[in-house]
């Protein structure tokens, strides 16, 4: 298949690579494509169009994240929402009887979800140094001291530990999380508390308890890509708000609720993912107010709590607001162990009874046996031990990383330096495109995170997120090294276009 129509402009200041995915999808607009056609190899159509192929891989991939196309190993790449090209024999028998699954409800089907799954596959991957994926560090995890609390469980109460447990939680974990949370000025009792598989449940029930399809819902903007695709899969509404660097912003707030009326505004103002960036106590309690006159309920996403190494800590939103419109969301998997899965909520007691019944709908509790090792764990003190040991190495971590930063990125390159968390946020000159960086990065061994996969409408091109947490310290060096002499073989290759004053305006919201 060829693309007879599909014409690149050498003069113009936009990327070639996006100009070919903004091509293809103009193709499918005007009916020239229609879904389940199969696009031409990307060695095909980089001689068609005269230019490398890692340039028109680089367009595909854009096209992949965002879910216009998928592709097949040994088959191609096609354009969503239809079949693909018919099977050989040979393939359609070693694919098996469940091959003709071809078509899937709008929930699993959308870009939301090609963009998560296109994410996550470069996170997980175990290709060279990776900076993408917001994990804590494997060589870290307290396994010794957990081997052994898994090990007392399992010898004082095996038959109980392996048996079906409550939907809400073990009682004892359930105040366990209570009690710390009272420790940090919320008002919660153990009925406030449900135990979830980490905080990722905790999100997709708590948003599917308040939102019906077509239902807006506020998030900052940029925000975290599970959300994001939470919000697709239920048919929902993305309102993306600005933030600075106190947060989200009140005044683009006050126009976003006058104007949607939103359901949920959904926050993460400690170490936001994936600026890193803590919104201020003035602002807290100006986006309280917000929501209070509103009439809007606020889900609290603190995942990164307890990952702080410098500053002071802020009380929580649940904390101000004493949990009466805040619904708290927090988890043991970027502290602790991901492997672990157990996150909570903490909200208001009838609220916590239609979690609950989502929660029973979903998978009936959480592991057991999984959480009494956790209470275990928590009990003898060694979360704080190790709370301890990763903040300190997760503050080297990061210092490499601004070292690193600091010595071979060029100037034009800015980031702030968080006070905690996993990783920093990075804004690229005027010229360079992170999704174009990324497919060279990748060439040479390093991953990252495209800024534009956080962005409600797919912007943010000229940033990415860097993860320094899980990068053993001496490799971070040598992949920021990677990078910052990538970026300036582009930059200087750019036109680099001066930066234009823009006269700020209301966003349409």
């Amino acid at each position: 298949m060829v693309l007879p129509g599909l014409k690149i402009d050498s003069e113009s200041s936009v990327p070639v690579y996006r100009q070919i995915a903004e091509g293809i999808r103009l193709q499918a607009l005007e009916g020239l494509l229609h879904p389940g056609d199969r696009l031409p190899p990307t060695r095909d159509l980089a001689r068609q169009l005269g230019v490398n192929r890692n340039t028109v891989v680089a367009a595909y991939d854009l096209l992949s994240s965002d879910g216009t196309v998928h592709s097949t190993t040994g088959r191609g790449t096609f354009l969503a929402g239809g079949p693909q090209e018919p099977q050989t024999d040979g393939e359609r028998s070693s694919a098996g009887e469940g091959a003709w699954f071809t078509t899937f409800s709008r929930a699993v089907a959308g870009p939301g979800i090609e963009r998560l799954l296109s994410m996550y596959q470069v996170a997980l991957s175990r290709e060279g140094i990776s900076f993408a994926g917001s994990y804590p560090a494997g060589d870290l995890i307290p396994v010794e001291p957990f081997r052994n609390a898994m090990a007392s469980v399992l010898r004082e109460d095996a038959a109980g530990s392996l048996a079906y447990g409550p939907t809400a939680g073990l009682p004892g974990l359930r105040e366990w999380l209570a009690k710390r949370m009272r420790k940090t000025g919320s008002d919660v009792s153990a009925e406030n508390i449900l135990v979830t598989n980490g905080a990722q449940q905790a999100l997709e029930i708590t948003f599917r308890a308040f939102l019906d399809p077509e239902d807006p819902v506020v998030l900052e903007d940029p925000t975290y890509t599970g959300v994001l695709s939470i919000v697709s899969s239920l048919g929902a509404r993305a309102i993306g708000v600005p933030t600075d660097n106190a947060g989200i912003r009140p005044d683009y707030l006050e126009a976003a609720m006058d104007r949607h009326r939103p359901r949920l505004l959904y926050l993460q103002p400690t170490f936001h993912n994936p600026t890193a960036r803590v919104m201020t106590a003035t602002r807290r309690r100006e986006v309280l107010d917000l929501a209070v006159r509103y009439n809007c309920p606020v889900v609290e996403d603190d995942w990164a709590g307890g990952l702080r190494f410098e500053g002071v800590e802020l009380p929580t939103l649940h904390a101000l607001d004493g949990g009466r419109h805040v619904l708290y969301l927090s988890t043991f998997s970027k502290k602790l162990m991901p492997g672990l899965r157990i996150g909570w909520v903490a909200a208001p007691v009838e609220v916590v009874q239609r979690l609950i019944a989502l929660k029973q709908i979903t998978d009936c509790g959480t592991s057991p046996v999984l959480q009494a090792a956790l209470l275990r764990f928590l009990e003898n003190g060694d979360l704080e031990n190790h709370l301890d040991r990763i903040r300190s190495a997760y503050r080297k971590r990061r210092d490499i990383m601004l070292e690193s930063l600091a010595r071979h990125f060029p100037a034009e390159v800015a980031w702030e330096v968080p006070e905690g968390g996993l990783f920093l946020w990075i804004m690229l000159p005027d010229g360079l495109d992170s999704g174009e960086l990324f497919v060279a990065a990748r060439r040479e061994g390093v991953l990252f995170s495209r800024g534009e996969v956080f962005h409600v409408d797919g912007s943010g091109s000229n940033t990415m997120r860097l993860t320094y947490a899980a990068v053993p310290p001496g490799r971070i060096d040598e992949g920021i090294a990677i990078l910052g002499n990538l970026i300036r073989k582009r930059w200087a290759d750019s036109d680099r276009p001066a930066r234009e004053a823009i006269e700020e305006t209301l966003p349409i919201l």
